[in-house]
């Protein structure tokens, strides 16, 4: 976000040691320097200083994108090694109910992602009734979006607040890179993915509750009340980017 600002001063930081080790080292004895000698002294050390301790907190300590996450879905989500993440139910353009997972890379290297969802008691549909809902996708570096999935809402459960438990993954394939973002999610749990053996399966998948879940996390999901009942169309989840955080040429 503001990287020629960085390297501009980098520039100068580096432009003012070299001046500020001439005038220690190179102008004479300490003791016996010229006031003029003193006065560049004082100063070349003051501007390094000063200009240091910026770069510092500019380069280490602030943030380089926004946080979006937040934003869309409050201050309370949850994180994967680097990859922040929320579920919701929530009603499409048409009043139908979906699944919605809002994620963010706060790192500026792209990520594999596996967020699973394993109901404790009745639930939604997704296609086939599965008992276990696996959400598998990429996201670019410093990406912000969400995976849209239609979901069928039985009618005893509308207005009703549904019980799951969580469990996410994630792999950095090149490498976590530069962090764009400092704040953490909360943690829930793993799922063992088999990210060498296998290609990595894109897609929202029900599968059975045999898959381990490794110290996943108890969620709780509002159904809204007020819900078109889908027909026949497509049940096909899709993902879209609402912010593209590391372009690439």
């Amino acid at each position: 976000m503001h990287e020629k600002r960085d390297f501009v001063l980098v520039l100068i930081f580096a432009a003012l040691t070299i001046w500020s080790i001439w005038v220690w080292l190179a102008s004479g004895p300490i003791a016996a320097a010229a006031t003029d000698i003193w006065i560049q002294r004082v100063v070349s050390l003051v501007l390094l200083v000063g200009l240091g301790g910026f770069l510092v907190h500019a380069l280490w300590m602030v943030d380089r994108l926004h946080d979006q996450l937040a934003d869309a879905v409050g201050s309370i989500y949850y994180e994967t090694d680097g990859v922040c993440f929320m579920p919701l139910v929530r009603l499409d353009a048409s009043g139908a109910a979906e699944l919605r997972v809002y994620y963010q890379n706060r790192f500026e290297n792209p990520a594999h992602v596996v967020v699973h969802l394993r109901p404790t008691g009745p639930c939604f549909a997704v296609r086939n009734g599965g008992e276990d809902i696996h959400i598998a996708f990429t996201c670019g570096g410093g990406d912000f979006g969400v995976i849209h999935q239609p979901i069928r809402v039985p009618a005893a459960l509308r207005g009703e607040v549904i019980d799951l438990q969580l469990a996410a993954a994630s792999r950095y394939p090149r490498s976590h890179g530069g962090r764009l973002r400092s704040r953490e999610g909360m943690e829930c749990g793993t799922v063992r993915v088999d990210w060498a053996g296998a290609a990595f399966r894109l897609g929202v998948h029900e599968t059975s509750n045999e898959i381990e879940l490794i110290d996943p996390v108890p969620i709780h999901l509002a159904l809204p009340r007020a819900i078109r009942q889908r027909g026949t169309e497509s049940m096909q989840w899709r993902q879209e980017q609402l912010f593209a955080g590391v372009l690439i040429a």
